[in-house]
This record gives C-alpha cells, structure tokens and sequence, in this order.
C-alpha cells in the first residue's frame, strides 16, 4: 500500500477518493451546515477583495456629510420577508440627503456604478441573504403570497435566482413562485451549482432577461392588473406595509432621532443664552447700584480727613501766630 501511494497515480486516485468523500459529506449536509457556511466564506472573501472601494464610499460619503452637513447616515435600510417569514433589514449606502434629494455627485457616482448595494455582502455574511436563493418580497407583496407558495419561505432569499436557469422573457410571477417553491424543497449543493454557472454563463453573453415580466413591477401590481385583487385591498395592504417599515426604521435608524434631539437641545440652549446673559447684567446692574447706595448710606471718612486737614491747618496758623507775638515780645 505504501509503495502504490507513492506512485504518481496512487496518490492521484488517493486524492480523488477523499475529494470525493468530501463532496458526498457536503452534498448530504449542504442544506443544514455548507450552504450557510459557504455563504459566510464567500462573502468574507468578496468584502475583503472589495475593501477599497468600501473605503472609497465611505471616503466620499464623509466628504459630502461634513461639506452640506445634511446627511445624518451614510447607511439606509430596506426591509423585506426573509427566512421563515421573518423580517429582514438589509444595508444600502445612502444615494440621498435628508430632504429626499440626490446626494450631489455623490450620489450619482454610487447610483452610476452600482456601489450603494456593497453592504448586500454584510448581510450574506450575517445570515440574512444568501447568494443563490429565492426573490426577497416586500411586505406587501409577501402578504399576497398563497398558502400554497409560503414554502419558499423555508430558504434565504438570494442574489441570483433559480429562474436563471429556466426563465426567459415570457416569465411571470406565478413561474416564478413555482420555481422558488421548488428550489426551496430541493435545494441541494449540485443544484446551487448549476444555477451558478449558468448565471455567469449568461452574465458573460449579457442575457439578463431570464426574469421575464417580474424585473419590471412587484407581485402586488402584477395581482392588481391582473384583476386578481381590487384596489382596495391594494392600498390597505400597501398603507399597513409602510405603517410597519416606519415603525421597523424608528429602530433600526435611532441615530436621526438622536441627532434631532440633540439639535432641539442646541436651540433651546440658543434660546435660552440671551435670557442668561440678561439676567447676568441685571444682576450686575443690581450689584453696581447696590454699592453705589451703600457707600452713599455709609458714613464719608473724606469729608473727615478734609476737616482733619483744616483743623491742623488752622492749628497751625495759630501756633504761628503764636509764635510772631512772642518774638515781637
């Protein structure tokens, strides 16, 4: 045995075998272990060969903040219906200032090169997306979704989407849920890998319309043209959705709230200064005029050291007096 691994093809079958062996672990434990684990790698991996261009938005970002001074957060959230319909609140590098225009050049720059979506990265490693998945829903679309479609709420919603394997320009939303229901009951680690490579494949060609029709509108609208829901229900559903991402930004973005509270404490301390200040002088109008009247009440000792001086003057004239008569004497 010694002898053959020390052969050039018993070392190869060698290392074959066990690659092997480790694949069949992985395909065994990929829904429950790899895929999360292989999830967390690769998005370690992109942030870090990533690095300077995060170090470049946030350079950037800094440099507006601190010229217009209206922008309190580089970072805004979006929320959605993640894993096990829970919700999930993922990072985007803010495009707008805080009155909801475009951030000057800044936010061109990032709307332009598409890096406002980099922290998507972050959230793959955090567990919150995962790179191959099912399409993450909004709220109101997720509230819409039929009993017979909530199983693809048993997976992490991904970057890339099984439909890249089977879509085309005709795909609608009903496709789509049917391919997300199936990826999520058979999802498996040679599955994950054919909808890779065929996304680069066609990433490589520019074929970008496996999506269909579900790339131009939401599956709300889609239902509400279709007639399947009125509008009614549309725009109940879509006011409870806001209502509830409201609520979720309160907490999610406490940093606005802070700086506001904090800008309030600022102008009522301005208000308040003049007040102070006032108080300050006539309170030292007081002390002053106090004084005055209490050295006005007080007993002179000036007008006592005059007469002083006018009785030792007179006391003297007299000793001279005194003095002229005994020498005429």
């Amino acid at each position: 045995m010694d002898e053959f691994l020390k052969t050039w093809y018993g070392l190869a079958l060698f290392i074959a075998f066990d690659v092997a062996a480790a694949l069949v672990v992985m395909a065994i434990a990929y829904r429950w272990i790899f895929k999360r684990f292989w999830d967390a790698v690769a998005a370690l991996v992109c942030m870090a060969v990533l690095s300077p261009l995060y170090l470049a938005v946030l350079v950037r970002g800094k440099i507006y903040k601190k010229r217009t001074g209206n922008m309190r957060s580089l970072v805004t959230h979006e929320f959605y219906v993640g894993k096990k319909a829970k919700t999930i609140a993922l990072r985007l590098f803010r495009t707008t200032d805080d009155d909801g225009n475009e951030a000057g050049s800044y936010g061109r720059w990032l709307r332009r090169t598409r890096f406002y979506k980099l922290p998507v990265f972050f959230d793959i490693f955090c567990g919150r997306l995962s790179f191959i998945g099912v399409r993450k829903f909004s709220f109101i679309d997720a509230a819409f979704v039929s009993e017979d479609d909530e199983g693809r709420f048993s997976v992490r919603p991904g970057l890339i989407n099984p439909l890249v394997v089977s879509g085309d320009e005709e795909t609608d939303y009903k496709e789509m849920l049917h391919s997300d229901t199936r990826y999520a009951r058979r999802m498996s680690l040679f599955g994950d890998w054919k909808i890779f490579f065929s996304w680069l494949l066609k990433t490589i060609r520019g074929e970008k319309d496996y999506l269909g029709v579900t790339e131009d509108k939401t599956y709300a609208e889609s239902l509400l043209d279709e007639g399947t829901i009125s509008r009614e229900d549309f725009d109940s559903v879509a006011r409870s959705a806001a209502a509830e991402e409201e609520e979720l930004r309160k907490t999610y973005e406490p940093v606005e709230e802070e700086q506001e509270a904090e800008e309030n404490e600022e102008s009522e301390g301005d208000t308040k200064e003049p007040s102070e200040r006032d108080g300050e002088e006539v309170r030292t109008e007081q002390s002053e005029n106090g004084g005055e009247e209490a050295r006005q009440n007080t007993p002179s000792e000036q007008p006592q050291t005059v007469d002083g001086k006018a009785d030792t003057a007179q006391s003297e004239e007299a000793f001279s007096d005194k003095t002229d008569s005994e020498k005429g004497k």
